[in-house]
């Protein structure tokens, strides 16, 4: 298994950052009292994801922009965090998530969820599964080459929230 820093289109393809409104979506079913870890901060030093977390929720988010999670763990309760686009790595990222099989949400492109290396990599535990619809477009900042992030990018495509042994209500799954 390779790594996120192997990975030469990391940076070109993953430089899409989740806004507070974004994350402010999905407040309502995220649990109090809880360790969060933001897995996906590596070479993310522009992502304000663990600030905006700890503020909306209040709870304790730990992070590493320098832990690649697909080598090491951090201590936690539950996942969140806006795992990358590119297809090789969310597959790596999604196996791994199976493999700690801790309470998770992720954002990914919604047509994603439908893949066939969804089924594969879930198996049994698909049924753990549950999509949290978004109305439109989710949006988010686009790292520009100047390094400075441009608000409200718009995306060709449209992304939903997956979550994972949430036990979620049907009301819920509607943001």
């Amino acid at each position: 298994m390779s790594n996120f820093k192997s990975i030469q289109k990391f940076s070109k393809y993953n430089d899409y950052y989740t806004t507070e409104d974004t994350w402010r979506m999905i407040e309502h079913i995220i649990p109090k009292n809880k360790v969060i870890w933001e897995a996906c901060m590596l070479n993310s030093d522009k992502s304000k994801s663990p600030e905006i977390l700890k503020k909306i929720t209040g709870n304790k988010v730990v992070y590493n922009t320098k832990l690649d999670m697909l080598e090491r763990r951090m201590k936690c309760d539950m996942i969140i965090t806006n795992i990358p686009f590119e297809t090789n790595i969310k597959k790596q990222i999604l196996t791994r998530l199976v493999k700690i099989n801790k309470p998770f949400i992720i954002i990914m492109n919604s047509c994603n969820v439908f893949s066939k290396y969804m089924r594969e990599i879930f198996g049994k535990k698909i049924k753990h599964l549950q999509i949290i619809t978004p109305t439109g477009h989710i949006q988010y900042e686009k790292l520009l080459e100047n390094g400075e992030l441009q608000k409200g990018k718009g995306t060709s495509f449209y992304s939903c929230f997956v979550a994972y042994k949430m036990n979620l209500k049907g009301e819920q799954l509607w943001v």
